[in-house]
């Protein structure tokens, strides 16, 4: 996983849930840790742009200690995966969905842990759980940029 000087793209269905949560907290974790080379964005597959957050992703950061800025969702376009040197996928089906295009992998691939799931839908806790598997997620991105760094060093 090597993004120096890059962009980390996080994807989900609809740019509205799951991966601005992801956006938000690796942002977040990346000032916590002073590395400042690295851009993080998030696009839908299936989304409008302009459209804002869930209501209930915007709690589950609020409550987590984030601050959810005036997030407005993203149409992907080829463009954007040109120019991220990351392609970060909530699920499997994500990536199939982007089948053929380089740098693109599941959340899975990336950190080990599970596939995202999709709170869409769902109560304030099942977003709660959502961002919290986001963060755990985050942790790990987090820890191997920080031993790539040190690896440079």
């Amino acid at each position: 996983m090597r993004v120096k000087n890059k962009k980390i793209l996080f994807v989900c269905t609809g740019n509205t849930c799951r991966s601005p949560m992801a956006e938000i907290i690796l942002k977040n974790k990346l000032k916590l840790v002073g590395i400042t080379n690295v851009k993080v964005w998030s696009a839908g597959l299936n989304t409008a742009d302009g459209l804002k957050m869930s209501e209930n992703s915007s709690k589950a950061l609020k409550l987590m200690g984030y601050k959810p800025y005036g997030f407005k969702s993203r149409q992907l376009t080829k463009e954007m995966l040109e120019k991220s040197a990351l392609v970060i996928c909530m699920t499997e089906s994500h990536k199939n969905a982007l089948y053929g295009i380089k740098n693109v992998y599941t959340i899975k691939e990336v950190t080990g842990l599970d596939d995202v799931i999709d709170p869409y839908g769902g109560n304030i806790n099942v977003y709660i759980k959502t961002s919290h598997q986001i963060e755990d997620a985050c942790n790990v991105i987090i820890e191997k940029l920080l031993e790539q760094v040190k690896g440079e060093n």
